[in-house]
């Protein structure tokens, strides 16, 4: 589905990850597309083969199952490339780590009644092409992205600037909820000193593009975590 907000100059899209809502997004730029937290959508697919993409980016949040669940599924039907930041990297081959092998469990911390059937999840690893350390910053389509280490809700996770209006803040910042920072890889000591301060330091028309759940301007999103 097509997003409320909309990058200068892209077409920006989100698909849910069901039953939680985790949110893939695409961002489509003449024949190229970046792709944050990919999941498996055959929608999404066709949106991309409708539109002649010939070169794709992978950007990952954090290394959390219902956001790479797509990663593999896009390698066999698009070449692209999945960018990571080290620790989320170092995370995506060990289904513990990534949070598949115990799926059901996880999804207490969003919804106590969201269930999936403990056959539907099999333990799942993938891996990234190009990894970064804390901060990293490139050129895409006369648009800058910024990948900025925003640790807490686990240890690889990240927030995704694009033009320093457009946050993808993948479970650092969801509307409505608090930060979890109590599943494995969490740390409410690194989110209270090193990402809160970030979030909070965003200009006050930013756009946020949440893990979960719609997107919306920053003013319109509590800042929380447990």
């Amino acid at each position: 589905m097509k997003c409320l907000f909309q990058i200068t100059d892209c077409e920006t899209y989100s698909y849910p990850f069901a039953p939680i809502d985790s949110r893939m997004y695409l961002v489509i730029s003449n024949d190229k597309a970046l792709i944050i937290d990919p999941c498996v959508n055959t929608d999404a697919l066709q949106l991309l083969k409708d539109t002649n993409i010939t070169n794709v980016i992978v950007l990952l949040t954090h290394e959390h199952y219902d956001h790479i669940s797509g990663v593999n599924w896009l390698r066999e039907n698009l070449n692209c490339k999945v960018i990571a930041i080290d620790q989320c990297a170092q995370n995506l081959s060990d289904p513990r780590r990534n949070a598949s092998a115990y799926f059901d469990a996880l999804l207490f911390f969003y919804s106590s009644e969201t269930k999936i059937s403990g056959e539907s999840i099999q333990p799942y690893s993938c891996k990234a092409d190009e990894t970064f350390h804390d901060y990293m910053c490139f050129n895409w389509e006369n648009h800058k992205i910024e990948i900025i280490h925003s640790p807490g809700h686990s240890d690889g996770s990240v927030c995704i600037l694009i033009d320093n209006r457009f946050v993808f803040t993948g479970d650092s910042l969801i509307n409505g909820k608090p930060t979890i920072t109590r599943l494995p890889g969490g740390s409410k000591k690194k989110y209270s000193e090193i990402t809160l301060p970030f979030l909070k330091s965003l200009p006050k028309d930013s756009v946020i593009f949440p893990g979960h759940g719609e997107a919306g301007y920053i003013h319109e999103f509590s800042i929380e975590y447990l």
